[in-house]
């Protein structure tokens, strides 16, 4: 089996708070999570999930990040990383936009 490099994901502001995603090359494949973070952690178990991939193999095979701007990557402050990424996040959702994540640990 070999995991895509790279996902699309479209990302919504959930009605009760959170947010939810879709990965598009994966049907079915949806997840939510209470914030951005929690978001990006319960994509990658929904993938490895899609996958039928046992968990004490997932941490051998990367891990999906979103590809987000410089800016947001040069913060070193994790509290101002949060909310950078959080901001970043309502731009992408209120332009629309599908957001590109990669896995960090496939070579």
């Amino acid at each position: 089996m070999v995991l895509p490099r790279t996902l699309s994901v479209d990302i919504y502001r959930a009605a009760e708070g959170g947010f939810w995603a879709k990965i598009r090359a994966l049907p079915g494949c949806n997840t939510q999570g209470e914030d951005f973070i929690d978001l990006v952690d319960m994509i990658n178990d929904a993938v490895f999930t899609y996958f039928d991939i046992p968990q004490k193999m997932r941490s051998g095979l990367g891990r999906y990040v979103p590809a987000l701007s410089e800016e947001v990557s040069r913060k070193t402050d994790a509290e101002n990383r949060h909310t950078a990424i959080e901001h970043a996040v309502t731009r992408m959702i209120k332009n629309k936009k599908t957001l590109a994540f990669n896995n960090i640990g496939l070579s």
